[in-house]
């Protein structure tokens, strides 16, 4: 009896060890292996990052997901002041799976994340933080193009009324010095010496947000710096409700007025976003924005020349 009650035992524990070997071994992937390696390129698992704005440009954050086919996605915002906020989804979603979606809740957030069983076309609807609407902008990183993310903002410098008699703001830019949302996303490298990086573009305008597109194109030294500064070109489809925003001045169609400076030696990681834009109005005429990204805390301050 006692030898079969230890034959039992032995049964018992060899088979608790086979179910867990069995589990590290299949289901447990190294998921950083196969993000490297570009198993998820073309599927719903991977990495997805991009911008959080509210629609009243009160807070405004990157936004980073994980899906990994196991355990529930994991989002993560990071706000300018170095706070953020982390939490995982409702549900688990399974490698290209045909119903890609899943909600995802927390104390001050609420959204809806969906994605192609291929990984295109991802989208984040219905989103709200503390209460507040919001959108966001969110893109698939692949083991060829690692997401690059910056906040930013903008003030209405010029033309922010109807005249110069008008006390009542512009409604789409609001009164001089009110900030709203400008942020941008890219698929490619930014901080090299190549040209035409193509950003996706995030703006406010009075509680709508936009989207579009522009580039990083004609890159040059900064002299007596380890700086390098290129000009920003918005592309036609970059317009707010009533006209296009555009980074070159109107007098003088060959002056950029916005640029991107970022450091290029590898033990810095400054980078910034800043210049005018200007917003050519069908109804209420042209008006010149100042806008800069966000000096978030930990990703290596401001960029800016003396």
């Amino acid at each position: 009896m006692k030898k079969l009650f230890t034959i039992a035992i032995f049964a018992l524990l060899f088979t608790a060890c086979s179910t867990d070997s069995e589990e590290i071994t299949g289901e447990q992937v190294d998921f950083a292996t196969n993000q490297a390696s570009g198993a998820y390129d073309e599927s719903n698992l991977g990495i997805y990052k991009g911008v959080f704005t509210t629609l009243s440009s009160s807070a405004r954050a990157t936004v980073y997901i994980k899906i990994d086919g196991v355990g529930e996605p994991y989002v993560e915002f990071a706000f300018p002041d170095g706070d953020q906020e982390s939490f995982k989804a409702a549900s688990v979603i399974s490698k290209n799976a045909s119903n890609s979606t899943t909600n995802f809740t927390s104390k001050d957030f609420s959204f809806d994340f969906t994605v192609n069983p291929d990984g295109t076309e991802p989208t984040i609807t219905n989103l709200t933080y503390m209460g507040e609407k919001g959108d966001a902008l969110i893109v698939k990183e692949t083991s060829k193009n690692a997401i690059e993310t910056k906040t930013g903002f903008y003030t209405c410098e010029s033309g922010c009324f109807g005249d110069e008699d008008d006390t009542v703001p512009h409604p789409e830019l609001g009164a001089p010095g009110a900030r709203q949302t400008f942020s941008f996303v890219s698929s490619e490298p930014t901080n090299t010496e190549g040209s035409d990086v193509e950003l996706d573009v995030q703006i406010v305008l009075n509680r709508r947000t936009y989207t579009g597109n522009a580039y990083q194109t004609r890159c040059a030294d900064v002299a007596f710096s380890n700086l390098r500064r290129c000009a920003l070109v918005a592309e036609t489809n970059l317009n707010g409700n009533s006209g296009p925003l555009r980074f070159r001045s109107l007098g003088d169609p060959t002056v950029d007025l916005a640029h991107h400076t970022f450091a290029t030696e590898s033990d810095e990681n400054c980078s910034t976003y800043e210049g005018n834009i200007i917003y050519r109005s069908t109804l209420f005429g042209r008006s010149v924005l100042a806008f800069e990204t966000d000096d978030t805390v930990g990703e290596g301050g401001d960029c800016l020349p003396d």
